[in-house]
């Protein structure tokens, strides 16, 4: 094999290599794990708190992804039911993630779905005097799945950011030795004196 293929070759080997030491260096996040506890009335709406009740309720924010457990508390005695209204169109079903009814504090969780976008969150429950659906909801902004970047160094990533830096060296090498020797060959011209 000639030295231009055989420098060829190498290159493609290099290029091979670092990029796939590029493909494998920024991994997704985990889901994360978000407590939210939501205070309920009738009356005043929904609250981080049983005091700082709201109609709106207060925004929430979520990813892609994340598992969500709602401490869910009704503050006026009323039963409720808590959703994601993709829909907004003042029911909870179908496809929407629903709780079941509470009249006491529940725990409730679920897996936020690949739907992104600000949506509101309501209960629905009409039993009894008046209804939930005038006061009872909230915005919840469902964001693309979190990824975060590896850290420089020290991670798991350690060994590929060593590894690539090993291969643009020898890469780097390789190359100068190659013109270096094309440089040497018999017929080519000394530089001009000076």
């Amino acid at each position: 094999m000639s030295k231009p293929r055989m420098a060829f070759v190498v290159a493609l080997g290099i290029a091979a290599a670092l990029l796939g030491v590029s493909a494998f260096s920024t991994p997704a996040a985990a889901a994360n794990n978000v407590p939210i506890s939501l205070f309920g009335s009738r009356a005043a709406g929904w609250g981080s708190t049983n005091t700082t009740l709201m109609s709106p309720g207060p925004p929430l924010t979520v990813h892609v992804g994340d598992n969500v457990t709602l401490n869910l508390a009704p503050v006026d005695g009323i039963t409720h039911r808590w959703c994601l209204d993709y829909t907004n169109n003042a029911a909870c079903g179908g496809s929407e993630p629903t709780s079941p009814n509470f009249g006491i504090g529940v725990l409730w969780n679920f897996t936020v779905s690949n739907v992104t976008g600000t949506f509101h969150y309501r209960s629905d429950r009409t039993a009894g005097p008046g209804d939930d659906i005038a006061n009872m909801w909230g915005n919840i902004t469902i964001l693309a799945a979190e990824t975060t970047p590896p850290p420089l160094l020290g991670g798991e990533n350690t060994v590929l950011i060593v590894a690539g830096v090993i291969v643009i060296i020898v890469a780097v090498s390789a190359f100068a030795a190659f013109f270096w020797r094309r440089m040497g060959k018999p017929g080519t011209p000394p530089p001009p004196p000076q």
